[in-house]
């Protein structure tokens, strides 16, 4: 049977969404300067009049002036200038910003844990490889939420949820497939609550615990407000397990409790002479449960759990205020809102207009891949004579012709039963049809 650790190694999870400090760093850094690539050149090429992005501007209540005039260069010619990008770190603050906003949202809206913590999830892994600069945050925010209850069987009406953030539907459903695709359609996030609850079971099982249960209680609770945002504001998801992130958030509520249960798991020394179950009597045993629940390990755990609590503690429960100070929304958050206007994706911002283009360039790839496969409407007629109709000829003369066959081959059922005589020789006359009586005659 395959131990837990070895069934979170076949997660996705695991395999597609957890990283290194560096790897995840490096990552954010890529996605950014090919944004910034990417959007440099569109802008070049088509630059957005400067009423347009003032417009854009005024319509979000962030007026700024844009940064799109024409700037004459050493030769005479107007080129367009290019706004300044936001930075990775900038990004990333924005991307904390509007996970916070949607903790706040679910909570109005007394969502479960789970669907909060894996719509928070969902905006997190998107902005990984998708630059905020492309796709717009404050619209896939709604999005990741939405998409997070029917991941986790949460059941939202579609047309509710939209009268509640005062969205329409094709707002909502415009950004679902690229949220799908940024998250590499691998929607499975695991959480830590679970382990929690077990956590605090295991604990009040000891003996001396069982006379602290208070102490338990007000523990869990404590941890449970820590697991319900410190990790969702950070990149603990990306870097620690479930297990290790829950005993974290313990070990911020009573640290005590944390090292006990720490303890009482990893408690294994092998002495000498010691057979192990299933050693057989070598040492085999010994060995492997020194290896599984001894002290190296056991160091090894205390070493990712102390790195884990002090990321949490960065982003403590108490910090919620910080994200609906208005002193900081004005300082800090507005003028990156401002920036990112100036530098978004002029073809990618606006999600329902890019549904619609990449559908009519889809369709209109599917008739140019028809046409170029049989060489148009006379390239298909000839395909047809050439190839011959897979299923026989055509139906209506085929149908023709067996009639015609029928009338001059004799009835494959036979004649006529007036003709014909009985199983016992006795002949059955036209005029008095004995088998259907007053129904007609002959078949």
């Amino acid at each position: 049977m395959a131990t837990e650790d070895a069934r979170y190694r076949d997660s996705s999870q695991y395999r597609l969404w957890s990283f290194s400090p560096t790897q995840l760093s490096a990552l954010r850094d890529k996605t950014n300067a090919a944004a910034r690539a990417r959007i440099s050149e569109r802008l070049l090429s088509h630059p957005l009049p400067a009423s347009t992005t003032a417009a854009a501007t005024s319509k979000q209540d962030l007026s700024a002036p844009t940064s799109h005039a024409n700037t004459p260069d050493p030769d005479g010619n107007s080129t367009p200038a290019l706004p300044e990008f936001l930075t990775p770190a900038e990004e990333l603050t924005l991307v904390g910003y509007y996970t916070s906003e949607i903790l706040r949202a679910s909570e109005a809206l007394h969502y479960a844990d789970e669907i909060k913590a894996t719509a928070a999830m969902f905006l997190k892994r998107f902005y990984i490889t998708n630059s905020i600069m492309t796709y717009p945050p404050a619209e896939m925010f709604f999005v990741a939420l939405f998409f997070a209850c029917k991941v986790d069987t949460g059941h939202v009406n579609l047309a509710e949820y939209t009268k509640i953030f005062n969205k329409s539907a094709e707002e909502i459903l415009a950004g679902e497939f690229l949220l799908c695709q940024g998250l590499r359609f691998a929607f499975d996030v695991k959480h830590p609550y679970r382990a929690l609850r077990g956590a605090m079971m295991e604990l009040a099982s000891l003996e001396d615990m069982k006379r602290d249960l208070k102490r338990l209680d007000e523990a869990e609770a404590k941890a449970r407000r820590v697991l319900q945002f410190s990790p969702l504001m950070t990149d603990a998801y990306f870097h620690y397990t479930p297990s290790q992130i829950m005993l974290a958030a313990l070990s911020l509520a009573d640290r005590g409790l944390a090292e006990r249960l720490i303890q009482e798991t990893f408690h294994f020394v092998p002495m000498e002479g010691n057979e192990g179950d299933g050693g057989g009597g070598d040492g085999k045993g010994n060995e492997e449960k020194a290896r599984v629940i001894g002290s190296q390990i056991r160091d090894k755990v205390l070493g990712a759990i102390e790195g884990c609590r002090d990321m949490l503690s960065r982003e403590l429960p108490e910090r919620k205020e910080h994200w609906l100070n208005k002193q900081v929304i004005k300082t800090q958050i507005t003028p990156l809102r401002k920036k990112l206007l100036k530098c978004k994706d002029p073809e990618r911002w606006n999600l329902v207009e890019l549904q619609k283009v990449r559908r009519e360039q889809a369709a209109k790839k599917m008739d140019s891949d028809d046409e170029d496969d049989f060489g148009g409407r006379d390239g298909k007629k000839a395909k047809k004579e050439e190839d011959g109709d897979i299923f026989g000829g055509d139906l209506g003369h085929s149908a023709k012709k067996r009639k015609v066959s029928v009338k001059k081959e004799e009835d494959p059922f036979g004649g006529a039963m007036v003709k014909k005589e009985d199983l016992f020789g006795v002949k059955v006359k036209k005029e008095e049809d004995s088998s259907f009586g007053g129904f007609g005659g002959a078949l």
